[in-house]
C-alpha cells in the first residue's frame, strides 16, 4: 500500500475509532441514568411496601383491640342478666317483671338496649328492682311492642289521647318503631275538602283510564288517605301517590305509596282510602294522586276549589286533565286526609 493510502486507511480508521467511543460513552451515560431512574423507582416500592406493611400490621393489632374489648363486654353483659333471667322494672311506681332478651328487642336508639348492653352500670333498689321515672300506665303497652314487636291496640280505636300519651312515651324510650305504627292512626286528622258539591244525580264513568289531580302544599305536612266518590254500584280503587316534576307534572320524580280497596253503595256517597302508613308531603315539591278504577260508574264532584286550607296548611291544585277527565275543576277526588307537623 503506497505511504498517501495508508494514511488516508489510518485517518478513516481512527475517525470511525473515536465514533465508536463516542457512542459507546453515550450508551453508558444512558444506561446510567437508566440505572438511577429504576433505583428511584426501587426505593420508591419499597417505600411503598413498607408503609403497608406498618398500616396492616396496625389494622392488625387494632382488630385484635377490639375483638378483646367485644369479648370483654360480651363477657360482663353475661355476667349482669343470662338472657332469660327475670328483670323487674319500677316504671312509675307500678312494677313490671320481663327478661332482658325482651327489653333488647328494639334496634338502637331504645334506651332498653342502652341500658342494658353493659356498658352502664344499674343501681337496682334493695327490692333489685330498676326505677324508671315515667308513667306506669302506658308501659303494658310499651312492653307487649318489645314482646311482639305489634302495637296492641284496636284498628278502629279511637281514644287519640291515650295515643298520644302512648306516643310521647314511645319517642322517650326511642322506640322508633312503635312510633311509626302509632302515627298510622288518624290522631289530628283533618279534611281538607276542595269539591263544592258532589253529584249524585250524573255518573262518573270509568272507560278511559287513570283520574289524576296534581297539588302542592305551602309548609309540610302527613297525607294519611283520599276522599272518593261513592258509587250507587260497586267498584276497586288502584291509588298511587307520586312525586311529580313541578315543570313537567306528567314526570315522574318519585313514587311514594300505593293502596288498593273496593267499595260499595253501603259505604256512603264519600269514601275513604287510608294509606298504609303516613306520607310527608313537603313545600316546593309536587304530587300527583292517580287512581285506576275498575267499576261501572260513581258520583261525581262539582265545582272544585283551586285552593283548600286545612290543619293551617294550604293545599294548591294545579291545573290537569288526566285520561279519564278529572281535572282540578270537577271528576274523583273530593276530598283530602291531612295531618298537620
Amino acid at each position: 500500500m503506497k505511504p498517501a493510502a495508508f494514511q488516508r486507511r489510518s485517518a478513516d480508521l481512527i475517525i470511525v475509532f473515536v465514533y465508536a467511543v463516542m457512542r459507546m460513552d453515550a450508551a453508558v451515560e444512558q444506561f446510567r441514568s437508566g440505572a438511577s431512574i429504576f433505583q428511584q423507582q426501587l426505593e420508591a416500592l419499597i417505600q411503598s411496601v413498607t408503609a403497608e406493611r406498618t398500616h396492616l400490621a396496625e389494622s392488625t393489632e387494632k382488630l385484635k383491640a377490639e375483638r378483646e374489648a367485644y369479648e370483654q363486654e360480651k363477657h360482663r353483659v353475661s355476667q349482669v342478666f343470662s338472657g332469660n333471667e327475670q328483670v323487674v322494672l319500677n316504671v312509675g311506681g307500678v312494677k313490671f317483671t320481663t327478661t332482658q332478651l325482651t327489653l333488647q328487642n328494639a334496634p338502637a336508639p331504645s334506651l332498653f338496649a342502652a341500658m342494658f348492653s353493659g356498658r352502664h352500670t344499674l343501681k337496682a333498689d334493695q327490692n333489685g328492682h330498676y326505677f324508671i321515672d315515667r308513667d306506669g300506665r302506658h308501659f303494658h303497652d310499651i312492653l307487649n311492642y318489645l314482646r311482639d314487636g305489634m302495637l296492641n291496640y284496636p284498628p278502629d280505636g279511637s281514644d287519640y289521647k291515650y295515643l298520644l300519651e302512648l306516643r310521647a312515651e314511645a319517642e322517650y324510650y326511642g322506640l322508633t318503631g312503635l312510633v311509626e305504627q302509632i302515627d298510622r292512626y288518624p290522631y289530628g286528622m283533618m279534611r281538607a275538602q276542595r269539591t263544592s258539591c258532589l253529584n249524585t244525580d250524573d255518573s262518573w264513568m270509568y272507560e278511559d283510564g287513570r283520574d289524576e289531580i296534581v297539588f302542592s302544599v305551602a309548609k309540610a305536612c302527613q297525607l294519611l288517605g283520599i276522599g272518593l266518590c261513592g258509587t250507587e254500584g260497586a267498584y276497586t280503587a288502584e291509588v298511587e301517590l307520586l312525586e311529580v316534576d313541578p315543570a313537567e307534572v306528567s314526570q315522574q320524580v318519585a313514587k311514594i305509596q300505593d293502596a288498593a280497596q273496593s267499595y260499595t253503595k253501603a259505604d256512603g256517597e264519600i269514601v275513604r282510602l287510608m294509606l298504609q302508613k303516613p306520607a310527608l308531603l313537603l313545600p316546593k315539591k309536587c304530587y300527583m294522586i292517580s287512581a285506576l278504577i275498575k267499576g261501572a260508574e260513581s258520583f261525581c264532584c262539582e265545582e272544585c276549589l283551586a285552593t283548600v286550607v286545612a290543619a293551617g296548611v294550604r293545599i294548591h291544585f294545579h291545573n290537569w286533565e288526566s285520561p279519564n277527565g278529572t281535572t282540578d275543576n270537577r271528576g274523583q277526588f273530593p276530598e283530602l286526609y291531612i295531618r298537620a307537623v
